[in-house]
């Protein structure tokens, strides 16, 4: 018997017609591609990460702060800044927490009876609003709040990647001084 391709084994054996075969991707070339694509992607969209400096900030009048966190607006609506949570000040059914009334008083120092610019994304389950809250000069005061120590970083609702850098610092930075809530507490002996 000849040994012709289609004769070995019982195999039947087309000769190629010149088309090569596609081989299977390496897991770099994968990583490579997806990574390209998600970069296409971003740039063919936009910014859809978050606050920018110039972005979908409106003006709004606040008339009450209800804790280092949360205020009401001069039309009612309640808004919860994004990227923090402070202390709370006991109101309603909530304990007073340690440095809870000096986080209130620092933002109702800050905004209470002014305007602020804030980028609204969304809402919580208590139909608050969530933002990003910008003081008349550009000051972003969720990020100033963790500076100074009046809040911790609150990741739930996810941070803008061009600002987790700067707010993760700020917090880390009040930590090691122990600025704010991260002071030392004292104790009744302590007293």
């Amino acid at each position: 018997m000849l040994n012709l391709p289609w004769n070995r084994a019982g195999k039947s054996r087309r000769p190629t017609s010149g088309r090569r075969r596609y081989r299977s991707l390496t897991p770099a070339k994968t990583i490579s591609l997806v990574f390209l694509s998600f970069a296409a992607l971003r740039i063919l969209l936009g910014n859809p990460e978050g606050p920018s400096r110039s972005g979908n900030r409106a003006d709004f009048y606040v008339s009450y702060v209800i804790d280092g966190d949360t205020f009401e607006l001069a039309d009612g609506r309640r808004v919860r800044m994004l990227g923090i949570d402070a202390p709370e000040a006991g109101y309603h059914d909530k304990p007073v927490e340690f440095y809870g009334p000096e986080s209130t008083e620092w933002l109702r120092n800050r905004i209470e009876r002014r305007s602020v610019g804030l980028e609204i994304s969304g809402q919580d389950n208590y139909g608050r609003a969530l933002a990003w809250v910008y003081e008349a000069d550009g000051t972003l005061l969720n990020l100033e709040s963790l500076s100074a120590g009046y809040s911790r970083l609150l990741d739930k609702f996810g941070l803008p990647p061009k600002l987790e850098p700067a707010l993760r610092q700020a917090e880390s930075e009040a930590r090691i001084l122990k600025k704010g809530l991260w002071q030392k507490r004292k104790t009744k002996r302590q007293k």
